[in-house]
């Protein structure tokens, strides 16, 4: 099976595919890497909504992906510790209200669902990794949340775990056109008035790769749907 995996660093799809050539389709940089009976398809999102769901049409339309997994970094919304993962079951925007605007169109909804085999595959190596983990919803925006009070009111408006800026469309795409999804978001800051400098300090990019890159290959190879 062809597994579309939405990444934010170019490092991680070289370490990924140490031998092998990046390329570029429709603008996204990807490279494919078998795993036993399945192809990984390795693409670089962008930053933000627009690129995001641009990144997973690809995969779906051109590259060919029948399911989309999505690791990468987010702000703290819980009681989470850097470097700790939100398991997503509900995906939101936070910045696009009413609901209804969104919920007219394909797939009919303003909350997308995770795919409930696909989050027990993650949450089964998360877990053999000793990554502490929370089952949680991701709230998306075009925004780097660096602020206690507006942390404050999408927690209030959403109930999520974490915020970041890719999730809601790459799972708003995915389910669009009919295919599964499962993110898994990585705490790099608490989204407060401290998070810029709690980034730039704490989130080492080794460090993340570390985590992004063998739990990649481990889902690469169990994925079935």
């Amino acid at each position: 099976m062809r597994l579309g995996v939405v990444v934010a660093f170019e490092a991680e799809i070289g370490r990924i595919d140490e031998q092998g050539e990046i390329r570029t389709v429709c603008g996204v940089r990807y490279a494919e890497v078998p795993f036993g009976k399945n192809t990984a398809v390795i693409a670089l999102s962008g930053i933000g909504k627009v690129n995001a769901g641009a990144c997973v049409q690809v995969l779906v339309s051109v590259l060919k992906c029948e399911a989309i997994l999505n690791i990468g970094l987010a702000g703290n919304a819980c009681d989470l510790p850097l470097g700790g993962a939100v398991l997503a079951d509900r995906v939101v925007y936070h910045d696009l209200f009413p609901e209804n605007f969104i919920s007219q169109d394909a797939p009919g909804t303003s909350e997308f669902i995770p795919d409930a085999g696909m989050r027990g595959t993650a949450r089964q190596i998360l877990e053999e990794m000793g990554v502490v983990y929370r089952d949680g919803t991701v709230a998306s925006g075009d925004q780097f949340i660096s602020d206690n009070a507006l942390k404050a009111s999408i927690i209030e408006k959403t109930g999520c775990s974490c915020v970041e800026m890719e999730g809601a469309a790459i799972a708003h795409i995915a389910l669009k056109n009919g295919i599964p999804f499962c993110l898994v978001k990585i705490i790099s800051d608490n989204a407060d008035d401290d998070a810029g400098e709690q980034f730039d300090e704490t989130v080492l990019i080794s460090s993340y790769l570390n985590t992004s890159v063998p739990f990649i290959r481990t889902f690469a190879e169990r994925f079935s749907l």
